[in-house]
């Protein structure tokens, strides 16, 4: 029990505060609770009263004022039972919302290295089916936890205070409920946790097969994905059954022993009442005392169920709320004013990812003048998105190997760095939301001509007349309504609507056919000038006419210069614009 205890402050330590902001409402509901069972343990003593006056023949407006004090208890008990479910199941609720908001915001902090490890469906779960478990512990959990307390010392007393020796018999079977209690939390909260996980898997896999439900149908996986879900399935439900067991021994264990206390006190105490030693009213009394037992007694196995689901998913919820970026600015300098103009510099850089052995990228040293444009190259898995990754820190370099405008990106406030900086991804994530409204993502309160002036530039707007709603039509999730090319072009008008100082173009065109692609990088050109620009791109056409190219080979510069320079040596470069430029050819003549 100690072990409890301890294990019970500790998780709660995390989840206080929330607690501690709705206390003076708690603190009403707890003594509306405390005036509630008061009135319930009124009830009995007043029939205790009134029974013990019958022998005597009162009058009939005796009884009638021992009605009156039975109906103003049950009154009593109405009202404050209002006023318990009101500021005790109210905070609950308020707690649970104020818990929900703060892992939202919790889950915006955490970094990309964070979501590489964690499974979408398992966080989701423990923000619904985690947290509804904490607000009953805390709701429910709470008002049986002071409730069972109060009425059962307050009826083992009443009751001492009545017959000491029938009290004494009717205790008996409690001790070897108290050892039963004990010997199963364990077992129960380790059983607990290993349900609340498996349920996790099960939302995991489910939000899986909605994700990629185009890939699902296109290799005809329908069946298998319903076989596997089953078979998760019928885990869960072992897993539940098997905690089911043990507070199917629990339960039946309490009212049982609560039935022998009742036989005890029929037995017993009727033998008292006949030998005089113990009136009639009393023996009602007690008999309405060892009733009110039950529930509360009853009562601490759910609150003992309550408690462990609710541990069990505040341990789940405390590993997201203790989990911290890897990516972060000193407090000093997240104040700090600073600008940034678009010089980039890397000195030495040598990067790998976290809990990866080798490096992705070693010995990087090459700068990018300020407003310039260069484009990095190389094969796949050279490290070239890894290393654009690192300017707004996706990624956390070591420090002093990365620098814009000569000072470190650590020391740049982060909001600052990644506000300057337009990234735009080959797999760009579109919002479930209109184009308008995935567009603006980028600069909240722009206005209809800006909308108009990037969707221009992106060459988006020949594909408007043929959306329904035009710049209003919704994409859908993950803009599954678009195509790829529309996608890449969207997240496109959506960097360029920032204004950003840096422009990262990661395979940016992958998905544009090369009219389009000369059509929107003309106008990029035009458009940027002036703003750092950095190309990452397989087609080397696209990159032609940037200040600097830079090749990338295992994670390591080994060619760098403008185009003609590059052609002229006879390195990786070279090759591969030969190769495509003979490939752009023979496609031409096969047409």
């Amino acid at each position: 029990m100690p072990a409890f205890r301890s294990t019970l402050s500790n998780k709660i330590k995390l989840f206080l505060p929330h607690a501690l902001a709705y206390r003076r409402e708690i603190a009403i509901g707890v003594a509306a609770l405390l005036l509630t069972d008061l009135a319930g343990l009124a009830i009995p003593w007043f029939f205790k009263l009134a029974v013990d006056l019958l022998p005597q023949k009162p009058a009939p407006g005796v009884l009638l004022q021992y009605g009156g004090l039975l109906l103003s208890a049950a009154a009593v008990q109405g009202v404050c039972r209002f006023g318990w479910r009101q500021y005790l199941f109210g905070p609950a609720r308020k707690i649970e919302f104020d818990i929900l908001n703060r892992l939202m915001s919790h889950f915006l902090v955490l970094d990309k290295a964070y979501y590489q490890v964690q499974k979408v469906g398992d966080l989701m779960s423990r923000a619904t089916n985690d947290l509804r478990a904490i607000r009953d512990f805390v709701g429910m959990g709470l008002l049986i936890l002071v409730d069972s307390q109060v009425v059962i010392l307050a009826c083992l007393c009443l009751m001492v205070y009545l017959n000491p020796r029938l009290t004494l018999y009717c205790m008996v079977p409690l001790p070897a409920i108290s050892l039963l209690f004990y010997r199963l939390s364990g077992s129960v909260g380790r059983k607990q946790q290993i349900v609340q996980a498996h349920l996790s898997k099960i939302t995991s896999m489910v939000q899986e097969n909605l994700a990629g439900i185009r890939v699902l149908h296109a290799f005809v996986q329908e069946e298998n994905e319903k076989r596997k879900f089953a078979g998760l399935n019928g885990e869960y439900i072992q897993k539940n059954l098997e905690l089911a067991r043990l507070y199917g021994v629990f339960t039946p264990s309490l009212i049982f022993a609560i039935g022998i206390a009742g036989l005890m006190s029929l037995w017993i105490g009727g033998k008292s009442v006949i030998a005089g030693d113990m009136t009639l009213g009393s023996f009602v009394a007690f008999n309405g005392y060892l009733a009110m037992l039950s529930w509360p007694m009853m009562g601490i196995g759910y609150v003992f169920n309550l408690t462990q689901r609710g541990l069990s998913s505040m341990a789940r919820l405390e590993e997201i709320l203790l989990a911290r970026p890897s990516v972060e600015t000193a407090p000093d300098r997240e104040t700090s004013p600073f600008r940034v103009e678009g010089g980039i510099a890397f000195r030495g850089l040598n990067f790998r990812y976290p809990d990866a052995r080798d490096y992705c990228l070693r010995d990087v040293h090459f700068e990018i003048k300020k407003g310039s444009s260069a484009a990095i190259i190389g094969m796949i898995g050279a490290g070239k998105s890894s290393l654009v990754q690192l300017l707004p820190r996706i990624f956390e370099s070591e420090r002093g190997t990365v620098l814009i405008d000569g000072v470190p990106v650590q020391d740049i406030p982060l909001r600052e760095l990644r506000r300057s900086i337009g990234y735009v991804d080959q797999e760009p994530f579109l919002f479930s939301a209109s184009i308008r409204d995935n567009i603006v993502f980028g600069q909240l309160g722009a206005g209809e001509d800006e909308v108009r002036s990037v969707v221009g530039l992106a060459g988006l707007e020949p594909d408007l007349d043929r959306f329904p709603d035009g710049l209003d039509t919704m994409v859908g999730e993950r803009g599954v309504s678009l195509s790829g090319g529309q996608k890449q072009r969207l997240a496109l008008a959506r960097a360029l609507i920032k204004k950003p100082r840096i422009l990262i173009l990661d395979d940016a065109f992958s998905s544009l056919d090369a009219e389009t692609e000369e059509t929107v990088l003309d106008n990029i050109r035009e458009y940027a000038r002036g703003t750092t620009t950095i190309f990452i791109a397989h087609r080397l056409s696209a990159v032609r006419g940037v200040d600097r190219i830079f090749v990338l080979e295992r994670g390591t510069v080994v060619e760098q210069g403008t185009h003609s320079e590059l052609i002229r040596r006879d390195g990786y470069y070279r090759k591969i614009y030969k190769s495509q430029a003979l490939a752009r050819q023979m496609e031409i003549f096969m047409q």
